[in-house]
């Protein structure tokens, strides 16, 4: 079901409400009318059954300034929200297909509503749809604050893990507006201890599989060789190339900024590394296969492990 075309006076209602039998009408801050069933609201919001089943028209705290009045044969409540969130939030109480909320200025108004009425258990079907993937790549940042605000755990801890994929000092976002300062700060430090962890890996080869002695630049006697030599888990001291130490310090200075596994996948780290690979005729014919085993089978899944491991400290 799309949302209302506006432009609605307040004698129009749009189907499927607009039923002569409905016991209630909803009349939006923008004049649009919706006739409705009792029914299905107190059933999304038992803080409403009080001032609706009742027949009191003096709503209880949580409703404060809500006025339920009497127009003909029917009951009727003025909104502070607009015809497009009504109809939003009216599709979840309906059994009828859920809205479509196609961008977080879309989903918020929708949860506003639905916290100040107090219906949790349509609220947390919106949350499948603020952790939506397109979302949670391009604003995740947005998405915390978003889930913390309305307090969703699950999404709020979810949304954190993807901030790693952007720089964290990004554009401000209007959502930080409604958490508190604390949680940002807690947030920027969840933010620090991943990148320190991530970068921890590019200086620490023990966590290099058993067999990382036969890839190219550990066998190759023929290139420079970094000045320092590595312990690898088998507990012996290797020479290595040192292109293969350029790309791993061109990827720690990567993941400072950005503590997640799609960093070391840059094209542009792994080209460097390869074009002065391909100079050495010893690691030109190795050096494409063993990097990309390496980081396709290796770094990138180390480097989600030890984020993973790093705690998000926020109460709810």
């Amino acid at each position: 079901m799309s949302a209302l075309s506006l432009e609605v006076s307040g004698s129009q209602y749009q189907a499927p409400f607009d039923d002569k039998d409905a016991d209630l009408i909803l009349h939006t801050s923008d004049d649009a009318r919706f006739a409705v069933h009792k029914i299905f609201l107190t059933m999304a919001s038992p803080l409403l059954k009080r001032s609706l089943i009742s027949g009191s028209s003096s709503p209880s705290p949580p409703f404060e300034g809500l006025v339920v009045r009497r127009e003909g044969d029917r009951d009727i409540i003025d909104l502070v929200e607009d015809a497009v969130t009504t109809e939003r939030v009216l599709q979840y109480c309906y059994p009828i297909s859920n809205p479509i909320l196609g961008n977080l200025d879309d989903v918020q108004p929708v949860l506003e509503m639905m916290k100040k009425f107090g219906m949790t258990c349509v609220m947390n079907r919106v949350k499948s749809v603020l952790v939506q993937p397109s979302f949670l790549e391009k604003e995740p940042l947005r998405v915390f604050a978003i889930a913390y605000r309305f307090g969703f755990e699950a999404e709020t801890r979810l949304a954190a893990r993807h901030t790693l994929i952007h720089p964290i000092f990004g554009p401000f976002v209007k959502e930080l507006e409604h958490i508190p300062a604390s949680v940002y700060h807690k947030l920027l430090q969840y933010h620090r201890k991943c990148s320190v962890a991530a970068c921890s890996l590019t200086s620490d080869f023990s966590w290099f599989p058993g067999f990382a002695s036969r890839w190219v630049w550990f066998q190759c006697d023929d290139c420079v060789h970094h000045h320092l030599s590595w312990p690898l888990a088998d507990g012996k001291i290797y020479e290595v190339n040192a292109w293969f130490i350029e790309y791993m310090e061109r990827a720690r200075d990567a993941l400072r900024e950005r503590p997640c596994g799609k960093v070391a996948t840059d094209p542009m780290l792994i080209a460097e590394a390869l074009e002065t690979a391909a100079g050495c005729h010893t690691c030109r014919p190795a050096a494409y296969l063993d990097l990309s085993t390496f980081i396709g089978e290796h770094f990138t899944g180390e480097i989600e492990r030890a984020t993973e491991a790093v705690d998000l400290d926020i109460n709810f």
